[in-house]
């Protein structure tokens, strides 16, 4: 028989680990929607020429010419540096692991048909050339598309928006939710992602 004031000690055992499991679910969200922004960073490193803008290469070779845009775009190299400073107006260096783990965010990238692979590591976007399996977003763009975007990085949300770029989804939902990638669809696209 309980006597008045005796602790029940399976009821506060089951009490601190419901609240427990709470402000971990809790923390969990936090970090998947509130990862660190790196947007100053990586607006430094592109006015200090750390991370080149390729239009301004293009306009000094062709400023005394009244060229076309189809000639600039003919003379767009698709190399890393021009990966790197799509990717810079695209903001994955947002992205980040998932929550308490070691699972980073993996993009592939295809250029006409030349393929790059990204993975975003505290901020630093690591660039090799061709496919790799485990990604969790495809996109694709053309160097018309590029150009238009990098001239007016206003564009990047028409580029998606009208199908001249796309994203594809390989990763599920939450897995996109927990490495920020609804966040930045919604500044890519203008719109929410609602299918998995």
């Amino acid at each position: 028989m309980k006597t008045r004031g005796e602790v029940n000690l399976p009821v506060i055992i089951l009490l601190v680990f419901g609240l427990f499991t709470v402000g971990l679910g809790a923390s969990y969200v936090y970090f998947s929607i509130n990862g660190t922004d790196y947007s100053s960073l990586y607006s430094d490193r592109i006015s200090s020429g750390e991370i080149k803008k390729p239009t301004t290469q293009f306009n000094q070779t062709t400023e005394n010419n009244t060229e076309s845009t189809e000639n600039e775009i003919n003379q767009l190299v698709i190399d890393k540096d021009l990966v790197r400073y799509f990717s810079s107006l695209l903001k994955v260096y947002n992205l980040h692991n998932i929550p308490y783990t070691s699972i980073t965010p993996k993009i592939q990238i295809y250029i006409e048909d030349t393929a790059y692979f990204e993975e975003i590591i505290d901020g630093e976007i690591i660039i090799n050339e061709g496919e790799r399996k485990d990604k969790d977003i495809i996109i694709r763009t053309n160097l018309e598309e590029m150009a238009k975007m990098i001239e007016d990085s206003n564009y990047l949300k028409n580029s998606f928006s009208s199908g001249g770029s796309q994203i594809e989804t390989v990763a599920d939902k939450f897995t996109l939710f927990s490495k920020g990638y609804l966040n930045l669809y919604k500044e890519w696209t203008g719109t929410d992602y609602d299918n998995p």
